[in-house]
């Protein structure tokens, strides 16, 4: 959230003519919940499981299928264990979205629908925690931009091609 994971993954699958899939959907979907509920009924170690679950089938399908998909993970979703060492065996070229903490606070503070945004300091506090794994991305963007042109930027550098027919965003959020 706030990172624009969404925005700028959907724009950019419309450029390459690839598929896009929002994680966060797939859970919902999946469970038949909304993320919050689905925190609040059975805890964030469930989540998680649905979570891993959802990332496996999503990279499953564009392999079986071949399509080119670029794929929005959660905020916590790259900060799990072994989540960016399967990533990379799935080939994928991991993008981290960053935006300066500020940035992000200040595009979160209006949305409700976080279970793990608390306030400022918890915010700020998961951030310090995630941080190390989102810098094991293979690519850093910048999106406190325009999301055409953080778009326009992850074209000129060849990203996406470098990754096969997958890109994966992975964004600097300390939520889910």
């Amino acid at each position: 959230m706030g990172s624009g994971k969404t925005t700028i993954g959907t724009l950019l699958a419309r450029q390459l003519a690839w598929r896009f899939v929002d994680l966060d959907e797939r859970i919902e979907e999946s469970a038949g919940l909304p993320i919050p509920q689905i925190f609040e009924r059975f805890g964030e170690p469930s989540f998680r499981q649905i979570e891993a679950d959802q990332l496996r089938a999503a990279l499953g399908r564009a392999s079986e299928h071949k399509e080119g998909t670029v794929l929005a993970l959660g905020g916590g979703t790259y900060a799990q264990p072994g989540c960016p060492e399967f990533l990379r065996s799935a080939g994928a070229a991991v993008l981290w979205l960053d935006s300066p903490i500020e940035v992000l606070l200040s595009r979160c503070m209006t949305m409700t629908d976080r279970p793990l945004f608390r306030d400022e300091g918890s915010f700020r506090e998961l951030y310090a925690q995630r941080l190390p794994s989102y810098q094991l991305a293979d690519y850093r963007v910048d999106s406190s931009g325009e999301p055409t042109q953080v778009v326009a930027e992850i074209l000129r550098r060849g990203i996406v091609a470098s990754g096969g027919n997958q890109a994966h965003l992975v964004v600097e959020k300390p939520l889910p």
